[in-house]
């Protein structure tokens, strides 16, 4: 690593930490430990707060850079994570067992994401609002930054989700203080060794502090800080959620939280096709995805022809050394996720009576390893139905007859985060897509997103939207201004 991980980056510096409290980092892949990071303290998490205060209503990012300059600054930035991308790579598949196939994709993801939003740094713009004939009041907007905003990113998708959050933050002009989930924290750590790098970003614009809830909890509370913005789990997120409202000043929030996505199969389908796009949809990540397939619904007309299918394609997926390039599922996060995983696979055995297809049991004899997993013939309300897993566990629900009664159940569902139909009849894709209460719906395809369409959901999935113009937005406050033009 070129920076020391037992040192947080604050104000534009590598700072050691004065705590006491060390994180182990594991490579899932095996369990080893292979770096040791400090808890972020109290007093950290306020100094980092600080620094991004100050550099918000005293430095130049806001007060002297033009968005144009912003724009440059961002740009050079995405070439210097493109220069460093092998090394990125490596650090993001050893700290999260991803294979690294999926890791290049991730990284050029996060390339694309910074240039991307860096298009839009010297497009803020406001409006002319005309007060109508016979006045003499002209009123226009401008769109100015939200202003100090508060990280707090979750361990699936560190540098990914990191570009998702800071690209259009820093576009807008916002100064940033960043929480890596503490699992993974490394390639945040290197972020901000590529930011100091560019010499173009003023101290205070982006922190890093290291930690878990307590260090995000100090986070949320802190009264400096304008917009807090967290993907993570519903009980977390609504706890985030109530934090900022109880606080000295009130905040605005954006949360991505959990799904339970469901995914529809019409009888007019290619089963084998299908197969593979579910079981993608289901196993990505090692269905450590918050929008992953995991209620699937198959018409009861090719139900029993589909189950082999899909069972085949779960069956056909690779597992092995994740920085191989075969290798095409890696391992879960860590032990207390290996363990929730089985816990809800011997639920589904033992408690909802569903049968088992294939699956179901650890996988090669070391990490936080687990078979993908698809159960059949489950009753919508079982608990490995309704309730988020965050692993690689399908419930292929009960057969249907009709999509309306589908539409029905799932549109007044808990989560309302992403949805897929799998279909050759238009009629009922426009049907599917115009009635779901999902913020992503895919029609034969699934996973798939890009930096120009907005991803966010419904209900307790969160609010708020990433990517796209919404994204961007989102960091940008509206102000009023009405000038008496005969005075």
């Amino acid at each position: 690593l070129p920076f020391d991980e037992q040192q947080t980056y604050i104000n534009g510096q590598w700072v050691a930490s004065t705590s006491d409290k060390i994180l182990d980092v594991e490579n899932p892949d095996t369990a080893d430990v292979i770096a040791k990071v400090p808890e972020s303290t109290v007093e950290e998490v306020d100094q980092a707060v600080r620094a991004a205060y100050t550099a918000f209503y005293d430095g130049p990012w806001v007060n002297e850079y033009s968005g144009a300059q912003r724009r440059d600054a961002m740009l050079a930035l995405a070439d210097l994570i493109a220069e460093h991308r092998q090394q990125l790579e490596l650090i993001e598949s050893i700290n999260t067992g991803k294979p690294i196939t999926d890791v290049r994709g991730e990284l050029d993801d996060t390339i694309d994401l910074f240039r991307h939003f860096a298009g839009y740094a010297d497009k803020v713009q406001g409006r002319h609002i005309s007060a109508q004939a016979h006045t003499t009041l002209e009123g226009y907007t401008t769109k100015v930054p939200v202003g100090v905003i508060a990280f707090i990113n979750a361990f699936n998708y560190p540098l990914c989700l990191l570009a998702w959050k800071v690209a259009p933050a820093m576009a807008a002009g916002c100064t940033i203080v960043f929480k890596p989930g503490p699992q993974t924290p490394l390639t945040t750590q290197y972020f901000a060794h590529l930011v100091a790098q560019t010499g173009l970003f003023p101290p205070g614009v982006f922190n890093v502090i290291l930690g878990g809830v307590a260090v995000g909890q100090a986070l949320v509370d802190h009264d400096l800080v304008d917009k807090v913005g967290f993907t993570g789990s519903v009980a977390t997120g609504k706890h985030v959620i109530r934090s900022t409202a109880s606080t000295q000043n009130v905040r605005a929030t954006s949360v991505e939280l959990g799904g339970k996505s469901p995914g529809v199969v019409m009888p007019d389908v290619d089963l084998e096709k299908t197969a593979r796009l579910v079981v993608f949809g289901t196993m990505g990540n090692a269905g450590m995805n918050c929008n992953a397939l995991t209620r699937l619904w198959v018409h009861r007309s090719i139900y029993d022809e589909f189950l082999p299918h899909l069972k085949a394609a779960a069956e056909a997926i690779q597992l092995g050394t994740p920085q191989l390039d075969n290798t095409e599922m890696g391992p879960l996060i860590d032990r207390r996720q290996y363990e929730r995983v089985l816990e809800y696979i011997r639920v589904g055995k033992e408690e909802d009576k569903a049968e088992l297809l294939t699956g179901g049991k650890p996988a090669l004899d070391r990490g936080y390893w687990i078979q993908p997993t698809l159960f059949s013939n489950v009753n919508p309300k079982a608990r490995i139905a309704t309730e988020e897993i965050f692993g690689p566990v399908l419930s292929v629900l009960e057969p249907f007859d009709s999509l309306d009664e589908v539409i029905e159940i799932e549109r007044k569902a808990e989560f309302g985060l992403a949805a897929g139909i799998f279909s050759r009849n238009h009629q009922d894709i426009a049907k599917f897509t115009r009635k779901m209460r999902s913020g992503t719906i895919w029609v034969n395809t699934y996973n798939l997103l890009t930096s120009y369409l907005p991803f966010g959901g419904f209900r307790n999935s969160g609010f708020g939207r990433e990517l796209g113009y919404e994204s961007f937005d989102g960091y940008l406050a509206t102000k009023s201004i009405i000038d008496d033009i005969s005075y």
